[in-house]
């Protein structure tokens, strides 16, 4: 049984600082290595720079910790430049630990800074601020695709719901013509040509952001992104998603703790040495989780190396396509993973060994 245990943050300065997070404003509770509390404030609309004149007795030898919720990059960038030690909680994580009667700002403040002094802290990664545009460009791209699919998918519907064949694979503009010919009633046409302009937009944008993330992509990860593509099942839109969602794959000391880290493996809720269930399936991220399901379910189309071998593993699990396509998709991301770890390109016999080995 395989299972993964919680790391946390052990901090190695004398004084340690919790920060609960607002949009307006962050309650500060500052402690040194003994627990004294020795600053515990209320700092309106986040002026970082009062609260390093608040800090600054304390500020050579300091680690200040926030926890993972929105509006954490520019404290995580202002502790950068003033060369302050930060580290992020994990969210889900932290709730499992800090628990209590009673919360509120001031409370939570206190509860971050005294783990963060007792080495309790579930550290989650900070993305380098360097690559988040590239990466917030990518999630705004996912999201325009799903935002369209959605559309496409209410113009299908309209259309099956009057008898009518859905033609969405032809020409985009062909299949509107199609569909507003066929549409006797004037405010179903109006609601269609509405679908259809946004639809439009969305292709309009959808290839812009394209053109720019493969430009920006060739310029500055174009090895381990070409590395990706040797993936079956892994093409340009997918190569991106793993590129800039992965970042460093050295940040991953174990193909374990990369594989927690997609989602593809859950947690173990265990007493007196029996499995009372699964938990964790939200703790990760979900767009790898995605991006390898969607690997998996297009590289088991190959017909020379992954197709009959999935088709082994489907006869193995009874006919369970769920648990192949997961089983596939977690030997996707090991092999995801030794490839960047190695900078090698991907062997689909050694990846077809394995798995009839197993």
């Amino acid at each position: 049984m395989k299972y993964y245990v919680m790391k946390y943050y052990t901090s190695t300065t004398e004084f340690n600082c919790g920060i609960d997070l607002h949009s307006r404003q962050m309650y500060v509770c500052l402690v040194n290595r003994s627990g004294k509390i020795l600053v515990h404030t209320n700092i309106r609309n986040n002026d970082f720079g009062f609260f390093l004149r608040l800090v600054a007795p304390y500020r050579h030898d300091l680690t200040v910790c926030a926890e993972c919720m929105f509006g954490w990059y520019w404290l995580a960038d202002a502790c950068a430049q003033a060369d302050i030690h930060f580290v992020l909680a994990h969210a889900l994580y932290l709730k499992a630990i800090h628990g209590g009667k009673n919360k509120n700002d001031r409370i939570d403040s206190e509860k971050l800074a005294q783990l963060l002094r007792a080495n309790l802290i579930p550290p989650s990664y900070v993305y380098p601020a360097a690559q988040r545009p590239l990466r917030a460009l990518l999630r705004q791209r996912i999201h325009f695709v799903r935002e369209r699919t959605e559309l496409i998918t209410r113009v299908q519907s309209h259309q099956l719901a009057h008898n009518r064949i859905p033609n969405a694979s032809a020409n985009r503009q062909r299949w509107q013509e199609q569909s507003l010919a066929q549409e006797p009633n004037a405010p179903y046409q109006l609601a269609l040509q509405n679908q259809f302009a946004l639809i439009g937009h969305f292709d309009t944008q959808i290839a812009l952001l394209d053109a720019q993330l493969q430009q920006l992509t060739n310029a500055h990860a174009h090895r381990d992104y070409i590395l990706l593509q040797t993936v079956t099942g892994i093409g340009r839109h997918l190569g991106l998603t793993l590129l800039y969602e992965i970042g460093d794959i050295g940040r991953f000391p174990t193909v374990k703790d990369f594989l927690s880290y997609c989602r593809l493996v859950k947690g173990t809720v265990a007493s007196a040495g029996k499995i009372k269930g699964l938990r964790g399936h939200k703790l990760g991220n979900p767009y790898l989780r995605w991006a390898f399901g969607e690997a998996a379910i297009i590289a088991k189309r190959d017909p020379v190396f992954m197709g009959p071998f999935y088709q082994r593993l489907l006869t193995r699990m009874n006919g369970n396509k769920f648990k192949a396509n997961a089983v596939l998709a977690i030997k996707l991301a090991r092999s995801v993973y030794y490839m960047l770890k190695s900078k090698t390109v991907f062997d689909p016999q050694r990846l077809a060994a394995a798995i009839a080995r197993n």
